[in-house]
This record gives C-alpha cells, structure tokens and sequence, in this order.
C-alpha cells in the first residue's frame, strides 16, 4: 500500500474545512476529519479505480460532504494536490494543478 502524502495545499484545505464546520456546529469539524481519513483510507487501498480526470491526476468524492480530493500516483506515494470544495470555481483547482 502506498503511503499518502498531503501537499501544503491540501493540509490548508482541510483545516480550513475543518474550522469552518466546527463554527457551523460543534464536533462537525472531527466529523469532516474523520470523513477525510475515511476517504484517504480508500484511495490508498486501490488508487488506480479512481477516475482520471486531468492526466495524471484523479478524484474521488468525499462521503457527506461536498469535498472532492485530487491527487497524483507518484512511484513510492499517492500526493494529495486538493481538498476541494465541490461548488468552488473549478478554475481555481485547474490554476493549482497546473
């Protein structure tokens, strides 16, 4: 299995995620968290069954929340571009894959 590895980028995205829903309500934020970590999990147990959609990067969504996560199947690691919003302007993800 390959390990997973969160650019800087994404670390931003997730905690700003993070803090956002705990402001919302109380504990959302470990809930987005541990939806994240879920999601992770399954990207790292089979990467490859998960869409291309801009070579050589793929994503998957988020269950319960509205987040897509981006990333690229690199030789010893899966790296984590994004931790996308879904009703965010895709331009700003092409700018950041770019």
């Amino acid at each position: 299995m390959k390990q997973i590895v969160l650019s800087p980028c994404a670390l931003c995205d997730a905690e700003e995620a993070k803090e956002w829903y705990e402001r919302c309500d109380t504990g959302l934020g470990s809930e987005f968290l541990r939806s994240l970590e879920e999601c992770l999990a399954r990207v790292a147990s089979d990467p490859e069954r998960f869409r291309v959609f801009k070579p050589p990067f793929r994503k998957t969504l988020m269950r319960r929340f509205p987040y897509q996560v981006v990333f690229e199947l690199r030789d010893e690691e899966i790296w984590v571009l994004a931790i996308f919003h879904s009703s965010r302007d895709p331009k700003r993800l092409q700018t950041r894959i770019r």
